[in-house]
């Protein structure tokens, strides 16, 4: 819908910001900028790690798992799935302490410049399922700067977009008149009400469609703030 292309010019219009891709699975903010990487530290995750010399196969683990993260086929020792998300219960449960818990990689956090700004890009290793804690190390990262900033969010309202956002203190929807753009921003609205986050809406390609985006924005409380064209001039 152009949420990268806003949020760009959001940057460049405004002096002093601060910019976050957390659109951690496909980041573009930087292409876009034209920054350049200069530091990185990794995201790491808690990864269970079974000592078969303790386990006794009962079964414990498995059952406290509320993501389903660890397999048990019969009396084969568990194995730990790419569903885990490093909350730690199984080492917990465990009677016989026989789970420990390592570090596991899942993601980068990079530091970029493009001229006086400054842009933290998360990025998600390739194959790895679930972006949050990369998303939440990334906005971490930033927050401890303490300076206004533009977060690029993941799109669609899962929890991606969720984590995101939660921090903000003003949404910026950016949607299309056209029937899945509607629907998308109905569902969007849902959400930031939901998390009780004040918001205005941005109409792409404003001259594509007739969706009366204005009678949504009104049924939530918010605005439709800027309209863009469909225009090279504009892009």
């Amino acid at each position: 819908t152009g949420k990268s292309c806003v949020a760009a010019s959001l940057m460049v219009s405004v002096p002093g910001l601060m910019a976050v891709d957390a659109d951690v699975e496909e980041p573009n903010l930087s292409i876009l900028l034209g920054a350049e990487p200069y530091a990185s530290s990794l995201v790491e995750t808690l990864w269970p790690v079974i000592d078969s010399d303790k386990c006794d196969r009962c079964g414990e683990c498995v059952r406290a798992c509320r993501f389903g993260a660890l397999y048990m086929f019969g009396k084969a020792f568990p194995t730990p799935n790419d569903l885990c998300h490093g909350c730690g219960v199984c080492s917990m449960v465990c009677p016989g302490d026989a789970i420990s818990e390592t570090g596991r990689p899942v993601g980068e956090i990079r530091l970029c410049r493009a001229g006086g700004m400054t842009l933290f890009e998360g990025r998600l290793n390739v194959g790895m399922p679930n972006p949050i804690p990369v998303i939440k190390a990334t906005l971490d990262a930033a927050l401890a700067e303490g300076r206004d900033m533009v977060i690029d969010c993941p799109p669609g309202t899962s929890c991606p977009m969720v984590a995101a956002v939660r921090e903000a203190d003003m949404v910026v929807l950016v949607t299309e008149p056209t029937p899945f753009g509607i629907a998308d921003l109905d569902l969007a609205l849902q959400v930031v009400t939901d998390l009780k986050k004040p918001s205005v809406i941005v109409v792409n390609r404003a001259d594509l469609g007739d969706s009366d985006i204005d009678a949504l924005a009104g049924k939530y409380g918010t605005r439709v703030e800027v309209r863009l064209p469909f225009s090279r001039a504009v892009a």
